[in-house]
């Protein structure tokens, strides 16, 4: 019965490694999003907009990550605000 180092090539082994750690890294970028859009939500309220939709139009990944957020507020039709979150850092984009 053949094991596991023969079985796979070395090549195969390292590509399985990258793809469970972008999966790893991938479901912690998903929690900060998570978050920052809540303080995106916060910041919006700030502004006197109750958010209805909240869209990431720009998204920076890297050391510090940084999304853009449209969220359309439930007081008017077409109105919508931008807030930029650095990390949970988020402040309302003029």
């Amino acid at each position: 019965m053949r094991t596991l180092p023969h079985t796979f090539p070395h090549h195969a082994r390292q590509l399985v490694a990258l793809v469970l750690a972008g999966v790893v890294m991938g479901a912690g970028s998903g929690a900060l999003g998570a978050e920052s859009e809540a303080e995106a939500k916060s910041v919006a309220l700030e502004a006197s907009c109750k958010p209805n939709k909240v869209e990431a139009v720009q998204r920076f990944v890297g050391n510090n990550p940084d999304i853009v957020y449209k969220i359309t507020c439930q007081n008017g039709k077409d109105l919508a605000v931008y807030v930029r979150c650095q990390g949970r850092t988020c402040f309302l984009v003029r």
